[in-house]
């Protein structure tokens, strides 16, 4: 996992009062490529989904987790997913991970949990 420039930007303007707005929605996608800080978007996102929870497992940790059912998922050659704000599939990531193509054929779930920690 990766925080993409556009998520420290959002952090820093949240710390500051500027905005408001928080991560709500992972984002998965097919598209493949390594992961560039620059870059705020996915390649080819194809759904985005709230979170189902955010944990808080240690002092400065938080964990969120999405859910998707086999019918969602089925199809889909996932390769990317990130965290971002809003629920439009498109937009700014604030964290972006890449990974070896995993192909769901509508028998499967799929749980992404990624834990940011602050140091």
């Amino acid at each position: 996992m990766t925080i993409l420039n556009t998520g420290k930007n959002a952090l820093l303007n949240l710390i500051a009062g500027i905005d408001s707005n928080v991560p709500n929605y992972f984002v998965i996608g097919s598209g493949s490529g390594t992961v560039n800080v620059n870059i705020g978007s996915m390649y080819e996102p194809t759904d985005s989904q709230s979170f189902t929870s955010q944990s808080y497992p240690a002092t400065r940790r938080v964990t969120f987790q999405g859910d998707w059912n086999s019918v969602e998922v089925s199809g889909l050659a996932l390769q990317e997913f990130g965290i971002k704000y809003g629920s439009a599939i498109s937009g700014n990531c604030w964290s972006r991970t890449t990974l070896p193509s995993i192909n769901f054929d509508g028998t499967n779930e799929l749980r992404i949990e990624e834990t940011w920690e602050v140091f």
